[in-house]
């Protein structure tokens, strides 16, 4: 009998693998392997936090975010799944980071004690079609001619999953040799379509492989397998 699994891209069923706390470990190896985090700068715990921006006033916009953590690295990491293409993803970002970062500094602190907000988001369509051909690219703010950085505290993350997948059936052999941090987590990500109506067997199989010796990657899986069994789950695609 052939498993069922749906489609991580969707926000209730990223969020239930991705950001539950029953689901911390699966939550920790995601996040590091996500950001490279390695030896002493890897996260070990995470708390939940509320995902609901809170307006700054009675015209303020209200957003929902998918995950949003504070770490045992005195940083706080957003991450944001979107599928369609709505044009304003850049604009989105620097607003969700503006609204986050501020809110870490109460009445009577210093400036000093805001944390590093880290934004992460996870794309199914090309947000720099022109200027790159890699599917990972990292932000900071760098001055003009010198290039030096304006503040650590300031750093997003894209992940282009359209890219990811081209890149992966162009050089699948090369990548499954040697492949990134992040490598079996975008395959997970790309593996089904709800659209389409489609799973890749193909990125499966080598999903499985890699989860061998990965037991967090292996843990995600078993968690994805029954997650996609769960009926009110399948409603929810209908």
């Amino acid at each position: 009998m052939t498993k069922e699994y749906l489609d991580l891209k969707m926000d209730f069923m990223f969020k239930q693998l991705f950001g539950h706390p029953s689901r911390k470990n699966i939550t920790l190896a995601f996040l590091n392997d996500l950001l490279n985090r390695k030896g002493q700068d890897r996260i070990v715990d995470v708390q939940y936090e509320n995902t609901a921006l809170i307006k700054s006033d009675s015209d303020g916009k209200t957003g929902l975010l998918d995950i949003l953590v504070y770490t045992s690295n005195h940083e706080r990491i957003n991450v944001e799944i979107q599928v369609e293409n709505q044009h304003n993803m850049r604009e989105r970002v620097l607003y969700y980071w503006t609204k986050l970062f501020s809110s870490t500094l109460e009445a009577g602190q210093n400036y000093t004690e805001l944390v590093p907000t880290i934004m992460i988001s996870i794309l199914n369509y090309l947000l720099f079609p022109h200027q790159t051909k890699r599917f990972h690219n990292r932000f900071h703010v760098y001055e003009d001619l010198e290039f030096f950085m304006w503040s650590p505290h300031l750093e997003f993350h894209t992940f282009d999953l359209t890219k990811f997948k081209s890149k992966w059936k162009k050089y699948r052999r090369g990548m499954k040799a040697k492949p990134p941090a992040a490598y079996p987590w975008l395959m997970m990500l790309s593996a089904a379509d709800y659209r389409k109506k489609t799973i890749d067997t193909d990125i499966l199989q080598e999903l499985e492989e890699l989860a061998m010796n990965e037991q967090e990657v292996l843990d995600a899986i078993k968690e994805w397998e029954s997650l996609s069994a769960n009926r009110e789950n399948k409603v929810m695609l209908v």
